[in-house]
């Protein structure tokens, strides 16, 4: 994911702009969207809507503590103060203290995952919402959350890609966690308030849901497909191998795109209501030259109707399938070869 504060709901940095028109800005980790925690700078003044509070409730000090409107589930203290409620996988409540901030960053499990530890390079699928330290307005400040698209966020994590605090936080934790992240504003947007990051010189706290961990070269695991109709190019496709398109000779693109399957997955059916983890490779029909990969780069997360939108042949199939697309001829732009293969679902 690149500098900007960017989230899954809509990924794709690496498809071309003819692609991203045919998905709908489909791609999910490479949207702006205020308060993820991609790391550089976010918009001015672009603090999402906080989710409204109810009037606070008096702290030992005698403050009133800013909350916000109530969550159900478990309720869990933490060692920094602060108060989460809601189990995995629900959108939690936060009630911060109104002391001073940690000085240094904090990691707390607040639920024990039971899967793979997460290692450095790989995409990590997560839901997570975000809140200050410091309330705005006598309010409790929630900057961002994906609980309310009902769609995990995906970003590369351990390389830099995100903030320093979620890097050093959530490499080598377990898949099905739920951690709180207390995060200084120096492993965050900065130590230095800025009119261009109203989040730069704030302290960061995170509950962050682990929910998958995808490798870099993860691909499509199923069966080749035996025969390939004409008019497609010539690819060279093993499962769980990155593919390769190796001519485009005869492929013509017309005015509607195409697509057909190269392996047939063998996972759980495509479910058309989730986000799909996707590989790709991208070449211009006309040239053969390839544009873009994100084999090695860390898997981009896209809604499975935006995905289906431009590979048809992937409805009614399965996770681990792998197509070949030739997108439509367009005024202005240019047709595009697309193997993507879809390596996970959520």
């Amino acid at each position: 994911m690149s500098s900007g504060r960017r989230r899954h709901v809509v990924p794709v940095a690496l498809l071309s702009a003819a692609v991203v028109l045919v998905l709908s800005a489909c791609g999910g980790s490479d949207t702006t969207v205020t308060g993820s925690p991609a790391s550089g700078s976010a918009a001015s003044g672009a603090a999402a809507t906080p989710t409204p509070g109810e009037s606070g409730t008096p702290s030992a000090s005698g403050a009133a503590e800013p909350t916000v409107a109530a969550a159900t589930g478990p309720k869990r203290s933490t060692k920094v103060g602060v108060t989460v409620t809601g189990d995995f996988g629900q959108k939690p409540a936060l009630t911060i203290p109104s002391g001073a901030a940690p000085t240094t960053l904090q990691v707390e499990q607040l639920v024990a995952g039971a899967g793979d530890t997460v290692v450095k390079g790989q995409t990590l699928v997560a839901n997570y919402l975000g809140q200050t330290w410091t309330p705005k307005d006598g309010q409790a400040n929630i900057f961002d959350n994906s609980y309310d698209t009902k769609a995990p966020a995906a970003f590369q994590i351990g390389t830099g890609k995100v903030i320093p605090g979620w890097d050093s936080g959530l490499v080598g934790r377990r898949i099905g966690s739920r951690l709180l992240l207390s995060i200084p504003p120096a492993e965050a947007y900065g130590p230095t308030p800025s009119t261009d990051n109203e989040l730069s010189g704030q302290h960061l706290v995170f509950v962050v849901d682990i929910v998958d961990a995808i490798d870099a070269r993860a691909g499509a695991s199923g069966t080749v497909v035996g025969t390939v109709p004409a008019g497609y190019p010539t690819v060279t496709s093993a499962p769980g191998k990155e593919p390769a398109i190796t001519s485009v000779k005869g492929v013509t693109a017309g005015a509607e795109g195409r697509s057909t399957l190269l392996i047939k997955g063998d996972g759980p059916a495509i479910d058309a209501t989730k986000s799909l983890a996707l590989q790709f490779i991208q070449t211009d029909t006309a040239t053969g030259k390839q544009t873009q990969s994100t084999w090695g780069k860390g898997v981009e997360v896209v809604p499975a109707e935006q995905v289906f939108a431009v590979a048809s042949a992937l409805k009614g199939a399965r996770v681990g399938s792998r197509a070949v697309v030739v997108t439509a001829a367009a005024t202005g732009q240019d047709s595009l070869v697309v193997v993507v293969d879809v390596v996970a679902q959520f």
